[in-house]
C-alpha cells in the first residue's frame, strides 16, 4: 500500500434552478483528506465545518465510504490515521455529503493502489450518496448533465463552464435536511410547468457554456418544478431569493437549499456580491457570501 494519501474534492451545486436531478457543477471550495497508514489502529481527526459534532468512528461518511471501497476490492488495510479538513457548510445544498463520499472512495482507491475504472467509482458513489448530480461533478469537475440510458443505466455528459462567468454562493447559518426538502415535492406537475422548465434548463446549459449575460442567465435559472415547493419550507431563503429576483439577478436554490447560487458575468462579480451582502445584512440568518470559481478538475490525488 502507498505511504500516504492526499485527496481534494470540490463542493458541488446540483439542479442550478431548472435542471432538477439532471444538472450539477463543481465549484472552488474543497474537502481535503490526508491519510497516513498505521500498523493496527484507526484515528479520525476533523477540522472545519461539522468538526464539533460529526462522528469520528466508522459511521463518519468518509470512513464509511472508505470501508465500502475496501469491501468492494476485498482489501482492507490494518490501520490508518485520517485527517479531514472541511470548509463546505453541511446540509446547505453545496454537496458536502457527495464530497465526503467521493473523497472516501478516492482516498481508499489511492491507499490500496487498486485500479478501479471511473464508471465503477461513479456507480459506487451514487449507490451510497444517491445524488448523481452532486457525485458526478465532484468526481469529474465541470458542468455535468446526468441522465438514464435506454436500459436505465446512469449516463453523463460533461462540459466546461465559461470562464466569463463566476458563481456566488449565499449560505445561511442553519442548514436544512435534503430529505425533508425532497418529501415536499409533488408526484406530478402541470404540462405547462414541465415545458417551461425544460426550456429554461436547455437555455441554462447554453448560457453557462457560452458565457451569456445576466439577463439571459436570470431567465435561464428560473424553475417551476421544485423551487416553489422548497422555498415554501424556507421563509428566510425565500425572502432573500425573492428580493434578488426582483432585482433581476440570476439566482436559484443551491441544490435543495437552503443556500442560494448566483451566476454572474465576471466583471459584475464584486458589485453583485456586495449587492447580495446588503440584502443579507438586513436579515438575521447569519448569511455568508462566497465569491467562488468553477472547478474543472474534480477529485484529485497527490
Amino acid at each position: 500500500m502507498t505511504a500516504s494519501v492526499r485527496v481534494r474534492v470540490p463542493a458541488t451545486v446540483a439542479n442550478l434552478g431548472p435542471g432538477f436531478d439532471a444538472l450539477g457543477a463543481a465549484v472552488g471550495m474543497h474537502l481535503e483528506i490526508e491519510i497516513e497508514p498505521r500498523r493496527d489502529s484507526i484515528e479520525v481527526m476533523l477540522e472545519g465545518e461539522g468538526a464539533d459534532h460529526l462522528p469520528t468512528d466508522d459511521t463518519n461518511l468518509v470512513i464509511k465510504s472508505m470501508n465500502a471501497f475496501f469491501d468492494h476490492v476485498a482489501r482492507r488495510p490494518p490501520g490508518y490515521a485520517v485527517r479531514v479538513k472541511n470548509p463546505i457548510p453541511l446540509a446547505s445544498g453545496l454537496g458536502s455529503s457527495a464530497a465526503a463520499t467521493v473523497g472516501g472512495l478516492v482516498a481508499a482507491r489511492s491507499l490500496t493502489g487498486r485500479t478501479v475504472p471511473q464508471a465503477e467509482m461513479v456507480a459506487l458513489a451514487t449507490s451510497m450518496e444517491g445524488h448523481p448530480d452532486n457525485v458526478m461533478p465532484a468526481l469529474l469537475g465541470g458542468l455535468v448533465v446526468c441522465y438514464r440510458g435506454a436500459t436505465n443505466e446512469l449516463q453523463h455528459f460533461r462540459l466546461n463552464v465559461s470562464e466569463r462567468l463566476v458563481p456566488i454562493l449565499v449560505v445561511p447559518r442553519l442548514g436544512f435536511p435534503t430529505e425533508e426538502a425532497r418529501r415536499v415535492l409533488p408526484s406530478a406537475v402541470p404540462f405547462e410547468d414541465a415545458q417551461f422548465t425544460a426550456s429554461r434548463a436547455a437555455l441554462l446549459v447554453g448560457a453557462m457554456t457560452s458565457g451569456a449575460g445576466s439577463d439571459i442567465l436570470a431567465e435561464a435559472m428560473t424553475d417551476r418544478l421544485h423551487e416553489p415547493h422548497r422555498l415554501a419550507l424556507m421563509p428566510e431563503t425565500a425572502a432573500v431569493h425573492e428580493e434578488l429576483r426582483a432585482a433581476r439577478l440570476p439566482v436559484s436554490l443551491a441544490g435543495a437549499g437552503p443556500s442560494l447560487l448566483l451566476i454572474v458575468p465576471r466583471p459584475e462579480a464584486a458589485t453583485r456580491a456586495e449587492q447580495v451582502r446588503r440584502v443579507c445584512r438586513e436579515r438575521d440568518a447569519g448569511w455568508r457570501v462566497f465569491v467562488s470559481e468553477w472547478e474543472s478538475a474534480g477529485a484529485t490525488e497527490g
